[in-house]
């Protein structure tokens, strides 16, 4: 059975409103001290993303988006947006707000993508807390009408949240949905949960 996350509708942002999705499943390597938490709404024309993860030490060291920031400690939401569709965006961050931005269908096919001015795009924004760091960013409607003319949210998406960090001094994997798979290997779409905006 696919996991499912119910996307709220807000008239404007409001974290405390909206239910958290734990990443429990550990995958491929014995659990750890690290956790994860992600949320996700709609809010106006956007889809906006948290995802905070408790991790200590933090790594934070790769300041170019074609770099492979989930050396750092990352945090990362796969996104297909369109239903029946297999091309999914994966959006990756570390502590330092740096994003690695893949789109396309099977990984062979993928292509990175680089956005020009990402911040006012995305508006990402990194955080520190006590117990580890997280990630606040937008997914605007009108970013994805280039992929698919005339798109607005409001259907039913399909998608992943993910914790890792191949480099960091305790190397794991956390994911919301699981996966069916022998080795680590986010790029499974056959695997994403479905992400289901509530009805108003």
């Amino acid at each position: 059975m696919k996991s499912v996350y119910p996307v709220k509708k807000l008239p404007s942002l409001d974290w405390a409103s909206v239910p958290a999705a734990e990443l429990r499943h550990t995958g491929w390597l014995e659990p750890c001290e690290v956790a994860a938490k992600a949320q996700l709404c709609l809010a106006g024309e956007d889809l906006h993303v948290r995802l905070e993860a408790a991790e200590q030490p933090v790594r934070a060291l790769v300041t170019s988006p074609l770099e492979p920031v989930c050396n750092d400690s990352c945090l990362e939401f796969f996104l297909a947006p369109w239903e029946g569709d297999p091309r999914y965006f994966n959006f990756e961050f570390n502590p330092l707000g740096t994003l690695n931005l893949g789109f396309g269908g099977e990984r062979a096919s993928r292509v990175r993508q680089v956005v020009k001015n990402p911040e006012a795009v995305f508006c990402p924004k990194p955080f520190f807390t006590e117990t580890g760091w997280g990630i606040e960013f937008r997914i605007p409607a009108s970013f994805l009408q280039i992929y698919q003319p005339g798109f607005r949210f409001g259907g039913e998406m399909s998608g992943n949240f993910y914790k890792c960090g191949d480099l960091t001094e305790v190397p794991h994997y956390l994911t919301w949905a699981p996966l069916r798979c022998e080795q680590p290997d986010y790029h499974r779409p056959q695997d994403f949960g479905r992400l289901c905006p509530e009805e108003k």
